[in-house]
């Protein structure tokens, strides 16, 4: 759920089980679980996952896209705003210079005409924005709008912003404008490798205005910054929001004051709210929208293959990882050898049967920082903690009994005795795959004689920034990025939603975050990996398949699972030109 960026950077949650959310996560992608399925319509996404589904576009036309829940903070780059549906129609307005394509690989948009390292010691970044570049009230888009996001979220300059993360950012030693603020210098106190990652943009002057026209002490930019939890007046990008019914749909229209070369033909892209997956499809084939991304589940990818030929679909791996997390803070869960146990007791091979039937290959993720198929990746839960996600229940028990519990697979008693609460299990409502999830683990924990309550929560960053969970599964969505897994895991960081924190794994995150040689991170995230597997706070279970399920009418639109999202190119969306 959480990070910031039009396109690139960071971690998003996945709010909902059929997407996703932006956000996501650090973990890198490139998952080679599952074999791609693609319908006649995507065949060459295959081969050609950044053209696929190109074409001619003809003048005028809506499309009504489907998003999993309404936007209840529009500031993406805070703590509770940083979800993946929040992200994806953010994309419409929200200007960065750089984009993850569909193959992963980094494109520069045209905010900027240029952007290159001028020196290694230190770090330097001369960014050279596009001389037409403008908000839509027409305000040029300048240095102002570089330095104000990174006081946001540098930690220092606004330390009660309540950002997402501060990776790279708190680097930055210093922003400077030239050539009226069109040149952009951005010097670094110590290296950062992502640096392409950083810089989607908030206008200043917005800021600015809501802060009294002052951004420069905490309480100025504090107010800056929550002012922009509210519905964007303003945009960068190709499009500008005209029309928000809460939770029913938002609507957007071109830009004109757009500078990029790229004209938007649509007259207006609606991004409806449908909360419950299972309507998804049916909506498809009534017509009431024309496409929608989601996590799928063997129902859907089964009734959206039966749409064929009016539809077109692919079915992809990405960069989004299935979890189940356990609150720290809940006294009882505070104690690790329950927290062991737990996972013990669960079976993540039980539990891909139940959910993944579809995705032939899904196999037990085994790290929390990389996905397989990638550089570097470890099965660390393997390695060092074998029984986490075996369902040994025999194991489960004799680590409770070992720990001094009391009344082991009956009523479960603390060494103390008292006895261990009932436990709850939240999960994101509408998502019939996490509902399943939570009752093989209700089940397996019964046997431990732990009661378990399972949730549904409509509100799933709400839910992670106030604790309110024992239990809790949710996806993490990443990008080939690495340096942003450091929000994840460090002790008190924006994304770190567990109350869990260990200072030589904080040691290690930071040192990976400035660490130049991508080999040298990977090895230092499978140090970091070590000190977390052992403490059995996050029990990864499998990275997941996304669906795109299109309209074969629309052209220019494709999936993109590297962090970029289906929007990531909105500006070429459009209607299919009569041949």
């Amino acid at each position: 759920m959480r990070t910031g960026t039009r396109r690139l950077s960071g971690l998003i949650a996945l709010a909902a089980a059929t997407t996703l959310a932006v956000g996501a996560c650090g973990t890198d992608g490139g998952s080679d679980a599952g074999k791609p399925s693609f319908s006649e319509g995507f065949a060459e996404c295959e081969a050609k996952p950044n053209e696929c589904n190109s074409g001619e576009r003809k003048q005028g036309g809506t499309i009504v896209f489907a998003v999993n829940r309404g936007v209840q903070n529009w500031n993406q780059f805070s703590g509770d705003g940083n979800l993946v549906e929040t992200v994806l129609i953010l994309n419409t307005v929200i200007p960065s210079p750089f984009i993850f394509l569909p193959d992963g690989k980094i494109q520069q948009t045209e905010l900027i005409t240029e952007a290159k390292i001028t020196s290694e010691s230190p770090q330097t970044i001369v960014y050279k924005i596009n001389p037409n570049a403008k908000w839509d009230d027409g305000t040029p888009i300048t240095a102002d709008d570089f330095t104000m996001m990174w006081k946001f979220q540098n930690g220092k300059d606004c330390p009660k912003c309540n950002v997402a993360g501060t990776t790279g950012f708190e680097l930055i030693s210093s922003i400077t404008g030239a050539d009226s603020g069109k040149t952009v210098t951005v010097t670094y106190s110590s290296p950062y490798p992502d640096w392409q990652g950083l810089f989607a943009l908030m206008p200043a002057h917005v800021g600015k205005k809501a802060a009294g026209g002052d951004l420069n002490t905490p309480a100025a930019l504090e107010k800056a910054f929550n002012s922009f939890t509210a519905q964007p007046t303003w945009s960068g990008w190709a499009y500008k929001i005209d029309k928000v019914v809460k939770d029913v749909q938002v609507e957007v229209v071109p830009n004109p004051q757009w500078y990029g070369s790229t004209k938007p033909t649509l007259d207006r892209i609606i991004f409806k709210m449908i909360t419950d997956q299972k309507q998804n499809v049916p909506a498809l084939q009534n017509k009431e929208i024309n496409g929608f991304t989601a996590q799928p589940s063997s129902d859907m990818v089964t009734q959206v293959k039966n749409l064929a030929p009016g539809v077109n679909y692919e079915m992809t791996g990405g960069a989004v990882w299935e979890h189940i997390d356990v609150n720290v803070k809940n006294k009882y869960l505070a104690d690790q050898k329950l927290r062991e146990a737990i996972f013990t007791a669960i079976s993540v091979q039980d539990i891909i049967q139940k959910t993944m039937s579809f995705w032939p290959g899904a196999k037990m993720l085994g790290s929390h920082n990389l996905l397989p198929g990638t550089p570097g990746y470890e099965d660390i839960v393997k390695k060092v903690a074998p029984d986490q996600g075996s369902g040994n229940i025999e194991k489960a028990k004799q680590i409770l009994t070992e720990a001094g519990y009391k009344d082991v697979g009956t009523a479960l008693k603390t060494p103390s005795g008292e006895a261990v609460p009932e436990l709850r299990f939240l999960y994101r409502e509408g998502i019939q795959t996490r509902l399943q999830t939570g009752e093989l683990v209700q089940a397996a924990l019964a046997k431990l004689g732990l009661k378990i309550k399972i949730e549904a929560t409509a509100n799933l960053s709400d839910t992670l920034d106030t604790y309110n969970y024992d239990l809790i599964i949710f996806a993490w969505s990443g990008n080939p990025l690495l340096s942003s897994n450091k929000d994840l895991w460090t002790t008190g960081a924006g994304n770190n939603k567990l109350g869990w924190g260990d200072p030589e794994s904080d040691r290690i995150l930071a040192e990976m975050a400035k660490t130049l040689d991508s080999a040298k991170q990977r090895q230092l995230l499978n140090q970091q990996d070590e000190i977390m597997t052992k403490a059995a706070v996050v029990l990864p279970l499998f990275a997941k398949p996304n669906l795109l399920a299109l309209s074969s009418d629309y052209i220019n639109i494709r999936d993109n699972n590297q962090g970029s999202y289906v929007t990531y190119n909105v500006e070429n969306w459009g209607q299919k030109k009569a041949q």
